[in-house]
């Protein structure tokens, strides 16, 4: 067997090109013997060869029904605690109504797929979430509708009484498409119990519900929040887990890693986090992404309102192969003051001037059109 230091660019590219799923073992030794430079080399050379030269992003409009949560995670700047609700003017639930308006609003942007997520809040039925997806697909009925993410159904279940697939099965009968994939954090408990409060479940239960969600057809994204209290090695065994579980039963559509975004949060002001991570981490994590997947997700998602419309360029040509959607009216990142906007128009730019070929996506990334 050769030493760790032998291996190289063409080793690693020959050997996850053929579809080779790295153990945690090898993704550490494969991130401990390569540069950044060269990991992004690798990382490239394969997307080419999984995905092409095209660059997709689908047409999105993100509507947040409520930020009352009972959750309280360190990590978010969007929520309003639920004992304080009455008491502060900060906080909101939408009524149908005000949906409707938003599905209207989401219409007339052209959109072809509507996120809906929001805190965990206790005071809202079933037949609520019932009644917005309903409204949503009468305003908008060709629309894709991505809806709540995994903890938020798991929530969801427990304080109305029903099991996940009891869940399930009523909102997709009420117009939900997929799930979100969020709300993945970092699976590593000691990590999680830093960042998030025991409201919101488990890594492990994150990764049984969703299966349970791919089981029943209804697919969806994987998520991972990095850049807060983290170590490389949390990283790739996120990977690793989420790998293995589309391995074992398929339903995830893309890959996401979501920079954490540290202003306004309680774990800025509890001095736990001093900053976002630097570009040199956003990169590396980027391409391990891609060399971890190993074509399980075939599509590495980088996220622009997260990570920053430059760096997003760059960690498109080291692993990332979509750049998620256009997000108008995101309101969870914007509470970290990141409330950077976008038009189709400027997305298209940014691929092309990197070379790469623009296409606007469903949701299931199948290609729509070529702008």
């Amino acid at each position: 067997m050769k030493a760790p230091e032998t291996y190289g660019v063409d080793y690693w590219f020959s050997e996850l090109s053929v579809g080779r799923h790295l153990s945690l073992a090898e993704a550490r030794e494969m991130n401990s013997s390569l540069s950044l430079y060269e990991l992004m080399d690798v990382a490239s050379r394969l997307t080419s060869r999984q995905v092409g030269d095209v660059i997709s992003y689908a047409i999105s409009y993100n509507i947040n029904y409520s930020n009352y949560c009972e959750a309280s995670c360190p990590i978010c700047a969007f929520y309003v605690p639920i004992k304080i609700k009455g008491k502060t003017d900060r906080g909101y639930e939408l009524s149908v109504r005000d949906v409707s308006v938003e599905a209207g609003r989401a219409k007339e942007a052209g959109a072809t797929e509507i996120h809906i997520v929001g805190g965990f809040n206790p005071d809202l039925s079933l037949e609520y979430y019932e009644s917005i997806f309903s409204e949503v697909k009468r305003i908008v009925p060709g629309v894709t509708l991505k809806a709540l993410t995994i903890p938020e159904i798991d929530f969801i279940a427990r304080v109305t009484g029903n099991s996940i697939r009891e869940v399930v099965n009523r909102f997709v009968a009420a117009g939900m498409d997929a799930h979100t994939g969020g709300g993945a954090e970092i699976f590593n408990p000691e990590v999680r119990k830093q960042i998030t409060t025991p409201e919101k479940i488990s890594g492990e239960k994150w990764l049984e519900d969703a299966e349970i969600l791919h089981s029943m057809g209804v697919p969806g994204n994987s998520t991972m929040t990095y850049g807060h209290v983290e170590k490389l090695d949390d990283i790739m065994d996120h990977m690793v887990r989420i790998r293995d579980s589309q391995v074992r039963v398929p339903g995830f559509l893309s890959f996401i890693p979501l920079k954490f975004s540290p202003e306004n949060t309680p774990l800025l002001k509890m001095g736990k986090v001093s900053g976002p991570s630097p570009a040199d981490k956003d990169l590396r994590v980027f391409a391990l992404a891609r060399l971890i997947m190993g074509g399980a997700i075939r599509n590495i998602s980088v996220y622009w309102v997260s990570l920053g419309k430059g760096i997003s360029q760059v960690a498109l040509n080291g692993g990332g192969s979509d750049l998620v959607g256009t997000a108008f009216s995101e309101k969870i990142f914007g509470a970290t003051n990141r409330n950077e906007e976008t038009t189709t128009e400027e997305l298209d730019h940014m691929i092309r001037e990197i070379g790469r070929v623009p296409a606007v996506r469903d949701t299931l990334y199948n290609v729509i059109r070529y702008p």
